[in-house]
């Protein structure tokens, strides 16, 4: 069973919004932190959606969903 494109699409979105904000090795800007500043309040999901969300391979997964219709 393949993902929604919407779905996709808002996990696109999260992971642009993670790239932009998250630093390695701070504690003000670790996942944790992205997700509780940026992502929950326009997302509301839970922080292992979160991740879960950043380990799709967005762009792969869409091209693959547009070769299928």
């Amino acid at each position: 069973m393949s993902i929604q494109k919407n779905t996709l699409l808002k996990a696109q979105h999260i992971g642009e919004i993670t790239l932009q904000y998250y630093e390695p090795g701070r504690q003000d800007r670790s996942y944790r932190a992205v997700w509780r500043k940026y992502i929950f309040p326009v997302y509301p999901m839970c922080y292992r959606t979160y991740l879960n969300y950043l380990k799709i391979n967005t762009k792969k997964a869409l091209k693959d969903l547009e070769k299928s219709k």
